[in-house]
């Protein structure tokens, strides 16, 4: 009986592990960061105020007074992919656009955050992480979703258009 409940458990994991990693694999590349952030993050979800969100030209002026990064952001064309981690009280913080796929209509955004360790030394300053990516008209026209996902393909927020 212990033998066919691990087996069982065993092949759950298999299941939802390749469900995770065939999000991070799905679609075409339609942006990818040039440098991938380092550190680790050191909690199991992300803090309350953090954001994550698809924004075109005619919303900026609505989240320009609610999220940091959008104050003085001119859209040249398309939309835009903004994650912020909220206010948090020290440095060691930040947050990236790791990958942008697309899937029928569909967008997938690979983020990857980073919080400081507790034997960290960091600033005693109010810091505003969060990362801006701005995408072209066609790459994001007849998208109706999009989903945010961390490094290992756990759905952090799905956002419907």
């Amino acid at each position: 009986m212990k033998l066919k409940v691990a087996i069982l458990l065993a092949v759950l994991m298999l299941v939802l592990v390749g469900c995770n990693q065939r999000l991070l694999e799905a679609g075409d590349l339609i942006y990818e960061a040039p440098e991938e952030l380092t550190g680790e993050w050191q909690r199991a979800e992300y803090p309350e105020g953090s954001q994550f969100l698809l924004i075109d030209e005619q919303e900026v002026e609505l989240w320009a007074n609610k999220v940091r990064g959008l104050e003085d952001f001119e859209f040249d064309y398309g939309s835009a992919v903004y994650v912020g981690l909220g206010e948090r009280p020290t440095g060691g913080y930040g947050i990236q656009i790791n990958q942008i796929r697309r899937e029928d209509d569909i967008l997938i955004v690979v983020v990857k955050a980073r919080g400081p360790a507790p034997t960290d030394m960091v600033t005693q300053a109010i810091t505003y992480p969060h990362d801006l990516v701005q995408l072209e008209e066609e790459e994001v026209a007849g998208v109706k979703q999009v989903i945010f996902i961390d490094q290992e393909g756990e759905k952090i927020k799905l956002q419907k258009l």
